[in-house]
C-alpha cells in the first residue's frame, strides 16, 4: 500500500514537472536560431535545477547569453538545457546571422537552356517494309526521360550528334544512359528506315529549351543571382533538365493573358541573339536557375540594393511584389503574406501570398505563369520569391525563402 502511494505521488510529481512552466520554456525553445539581440533573453525564464552550458567548454549561461555566445568561425555554438547540470533535455544550435545585402530583381528574362546529352522525349516506330514497324529504342529499354549520354563510346554533344552516330553505325550501339540519379548501360540496335533508307533509333530527342521567367536577385558582392525559384522541366517530359550551358537575356514584354480560375495566365515575351545577354546559367536546381552576372542590372526601386531576411523574420502581413508586366519595366505591387510555414532547410513551398494590389490584378487577374521568381519584399528586406500560381485562385501562390536561394546561388 506504501509503495503504490510513492507509485502514484511520483507520477503525480512527473506529470506536474512535465507540464510545468519551466518545461514548456524548454519545449518552446527552436532547434536552430541566430545570435543576434534577441539572444539573450532565449534563457531567461529558467532557474534551478535547470541550467544551460555552452559546447563542450561547459561555459555556464547565466545573466548575458550574449556575451556567452560569439560568432564561431565553424558556423555557432550548441547550447544545451540541462537537468541538475547532467541530464540533457534540450539542445539550441545558434549560427552568426551577418547581414547579406543583394539587388533585388523583377525583370522579365528570356532563358536559354542547353541540355548535357540528348534528352528523350518520346518514342515513334520506324517502318523495315516488313510488316508492322518496330522500335528500336522501346526494345533496348530505354524510356521516356532518359539522358542520353554516351553512344558508341562518345559523349553526345547535342541531338544532331545523336543522329549522325546512329547513321555512321554498322551494328549494336552502346549507350550510357542517365534516369534520374542512375547511370544504366544499354545496347540499341539501329534499323533502316523503309521510305528513306535511313537508321533510325524509333525515339525523339532534344537538347535544349526556352522559355519567360523573372530575376530575383543578385549578389553585388560575387554577381551571383538566384531566379525562378523552381526547375526548368522539359514539356513534355517533366524531366528536370541537366546544365550543359546557358544565358539569362533580357526579355521585352508584349501582353499578358490574364489568369483566371482554372486557367492559369501568361505573360508573353520575346528575346532574341541580338537581345543583351544578362548572364550565365550554370546550376538548374529544385529550387531554381544560377548563374553569375556579366554586368550589374540596378534595380530603379531599390538601387541600393536590400539586406536579405531569415526565414523567422518573415511574418504574416503587407508585403511587397516586384515584377514586369508590361514595357515600363520594374513596379511594385502590395500582398500580402498569409501564411509562412517554419522551415530549417531548403524547401520550395514555404509562403503563401495574396496580390491585393488593384493595378496588378486588372492587368494579369494576379500571378501568372512568367512571374516566377519575382521578388517580395517585406519591411524593406527580401523575404522570398514567388515560385507557383493556385490554379483555382490566381491571386493566391507560393513562395520560397529569399535564404535557401542565397544559399544555393554560392554567394560566398
Amino acid at each position: 500500500m506504501i509503495a503504490r502511494c510513492i507509485g502514484i505521488l511520483l507520477c503525480a510529481l512527473l506529470i506536474g514537472f512535465n507540464y510545468g512552466e519551466q518545461m514548456r520554456l524548454i519545449r518552446a525553445l527552436p532547434g536552430e536560431t541566430y545570435i543576434d539581440e534577441k539572444s539573450e533573453g532565449l534563457f531567461a525564464g529558467l532557474h534551478a535545477p535547470f541550467g544551460v552550458r555552452v559546447n563542450e567548454e561547459g561555459r555556464a549561461v547565466s545573466g548575458d547569453l550574449g556575451e556567452s555566445l560569439q560568432p564561431a568561425a565553424n558556423g555557432g555554438y550548441f547550447a544545451t538545457v540541462e537537468l541538475f547540470g547532467f541530464i540533457p533535455l534540450k539542445q539550441v544550435r545558434f549560427l552568426d546571422r551577418s547581414e547579406v545585402r543583394v539587388m533585388p530583381g523583377g525583370q522579365s528574362v528570356g532563358v536559354t537552356l542547353y541540355t548535357k546529352g540528348a534528352l528523350v522525349v518520346g518514342m515513334g516506330t520506324v517502318n523495315t517494309g516488313e510488316g508492322a514497324g518496330i522500335c528500336p529504342a522501346q526494345e533496348a529499354g530505354i524510356h521516356v526521360g532518359d539522358v542520353i549520354l554516351y553512344a558508341d563510346a562518345q559523349e553526345v554533344d547535342d541531338a544532331d550528334h545523336l543522329v549522325r552516330i546512329c547513321n555512321a553505325a554498322t551494328g549494336e550501339i552502346s549507350m550510357k544512359v542517365l534516369r534520374g540519379e542512375d547511370m544504366h548501360t544499354l545496347s540499341l540496335r539501329p534499323v533502316q528506315d523503309a521510305e528513306d533508307g535511313v537508321y533510325k533509333m524509333g525515339m525523339w530527342v532534344r537538347d535544349s529549351t526556352a522559355g519567360i521567367g523573372t530575376l530575383s536577385f543578385y549578389s553585388m558582392r560575387t554577381m551571383r543571382y538566384g531566379a525562378l525559384g523552381h526547375p526548368i522541366t522539359d514539356v513534355d517530359t517533366g524531366s528536370r533538365l541537366s546544365v550543359k550551358n546557358g544565358e539569362i537575356i533580357h526579355s521585352s514584354v508584349l501582353g499578358v493573358s490574364a489568369g483566371i480560375s482554372g486557367v492559369p495566365g501568361e505573360i508573353r515575351g520575346a528575346f532574341s541573339m541580338l537581345s543583351q545577354r544578362l548572364g550565365t546559367i550554370d546550376t538548374n536546381c529544385a529550387i531554381g536557375i544560377y548563374g553569375e552576372m556579366y554586368a550589374d542590372s540596378v534595380n530603379p526601386i531599390y538601387p541600393q540594393g536590400v539586406l536579405l531576411a531569415y526565414p523567422e523574420e518573415v511574418r504574416m502581413g503587407p508585403a511587397v511584389l516586384l515584377t514586369t508586366v508590361d514595357s515600363e519595366g520594374v513596379k511594385a505591387y502590395t500582398c500580402e503574406i498569409l501564411k509562412a510555414y517554419p522551415q530549417s532547410s531548403a524547401a520550395g513551398k514555404g509562403m503563401v501570398i495574396r496580390i491585393t494590389d488593384p493595378e496588378l490584378i486588372e492587368k494579369t487577374g494576379g500571378i501568372v505563369q512568367g512571374m516566377s521568381g519575382s521578388p517580395i519584399l517585406q519591411d524593406g528586406k527580401l523575404v522570398g520569391a514567388v515560385t507557383h500560381v493556385f490554379v483555382n485562385d490566381p491571386l493566391k501562390g507560393y513562395c520560397i525563402y529569399a535564404l535557401w536561394m542565397q544559399e544555393l546561388c554560392g554567394d560566398t
